[in-house]
C-alpha cells in the first residue's frame, strides 16, 4: 500500500512540474520576448537553412517563429493535462484500473497524437501574397523531403511505437482482440500522418518575389519534418512513459529505477541530431 502510494505521490508531482515548467514558464519566455530576440532567432534559421533573409522580410519571419512557439504553448496544455487527471484517476482507483485503461489508450493515442502534432504545425503558408505572384513549376514528393537516414528514423519511430504497445499489452494481460485493434489503430494514426503530410507538401506556393517563394519553402519544410518527427516519435515516447508506470503500479514501487526514464530521453537527442541533416532540402522545391 505504502509502495503504491509512493509511486501516485511521485508520478502526481511529476506531472505537475512538467506541465507547468514548459506551459507558464514558457508563456512567460514568450510575453517577455522582445522582437529583437525573434529576429535574431529568424537569422539564425536563415544561416542553418542557407539563405538570405533580406530585412523587408525579417518583421515576417521572426512573427511565424513566435506564432509557432505561441501555438505549442496553446495547445500544450490540450494534451497534457488529460494524461494528468488520468494518471491522478487511476493512481485513486489501483494498480489493476491499468488493466481496463491502458489497451483504450494503446488504442487511441497514436491517432490523437498525430491529430496534436498537425495542430501545431496547421497552417502552411506565412504570408499573404502580393499582386504579383511566384509559384512552383513543380511539386517534390514526400521521400525527396528527408534524407534516407531520416527516413529510417521515421520508420523507425512506427517499429518503437508498435514495441512500447506491446510492452504495455503484456503487462496488463490484454486479449488477443485488444492487440489486434491497438495495431489497427497504429495503421490508422500512420496513413493519417502521410495523408496530412501529402497535403501540407502539395498546399500551393505563392509569393510577391522569388525570395519569398525561398522563404515559404523554408517555412513549409520546416514545419513538415517537424509534423513527421512528432507523429512518428511523440506516441512511442508517450506510451513509454505510461508503460514505465504502469509497470511501477504494478509492482507496488518495489523496482523503482530511474535508468529506463533516459531512454526516451536519449532517444529524441539522436532524432534531433539526425535531422539536422536535412535543413537545407527545401532548395529541391521547384527546381
Amino acid at each position: 500500500m505504502t509502495g503504491s502510494l509512493g509511486v501516485s505521490h511521485v508520478s502526481m508531482w511529476s506531472l505537475i512540474v512538467e506541465f507547468f515548467s514548459i506551459w507558464v514558464v514558457g508563456g512567460v519566455i514568450a510575453v517577455s520576448n522582445r522582437k529583437s530576440r525573434w529576429i535574431k532567432r529568424a537569422h539564425r534559421l536563415a544561416r542553418a537553412s542557407g539563405i538570405e533573409l533580406p530585412s523587408r522580410l525579417e518583421d515576417r519571419v521572426a512573427r511565424r517563429l513566435r506564432n509557432e512557439y505561441l501555438a505549442f504553448l496553446a495547445v500544450y496544455p490540450f494534451f497534457v493535462l488529460p494524461e494528468w487527471l488520468l494518471l491522478i484517476r487511476t493512481a485513486n482507483h489501483g494498480a489493476a484500473y491499468w488493466t481496463t485503461w491502458f489497451p483504450w489508450l494503446a488504442l487511441l493515442l497514436p491517432v490523437l497524437l498525430v491529430c496534436y502534432s498537425f495542430a501545431n504545425v496547421l497552417v502552411a503558408r506565412w504570408n499573404s501574397p502580393g499582386s504579383t505572384r511566384v509559384s512552383h513549376f513543380r511539386q517534390i514528393s514526400i521521400r525527396e523531403a528527408f534524407t534516407p537516414s531520416e527516413n529510417l528514423t521515421l520508420a523507425a519511430g512506427v517499429g518503437a511505437t508498435f514495441a512500447v504497445i506491446m510492452w504495455g499489452l503484456v503487462q496488463v494481460h490484454a486479449g488477443t482482440r485488444w492487440w489486434i485493434c491497438d495495431f489497427v489503430a497504429v495503421a490508422v494514426a500512420t496513413m493519417l500522418w502521410w495523408r496530412m503530410e501529402v497535403a501540407m507538401m502539395r498546399r500551393p506556393s505563392m509569393a510577391s518575389d522569388a525570395t519569398e517563394l525561398d522563404w515559404d519553402d523554408v517555412l513549409r519544410f520546416r514545419r513538415v519534418r517537424s509534423l513527421a518527427v512528432n507523429a512518428a516519435w511523440l506516441p512511442p515516447f508517450v506510451i513509454f512513459l505510461l508503460d514505465f508506470y504502469v509497470d511501477q503500479s504494478l509492482t507496488h514501487f518495489q523496482h523503482f529505477a530511474m535508468l529506463p526514464i533516459y531512454i526516451p530521453v536519449a532517444a529524441v537527442a539522436g532524432v534531433y541530431l539526425i535531422f539536422r541533416q536535412g535543413r537545407q532540402l527545401w532548395r529541391l522545391e521547384g527546381r
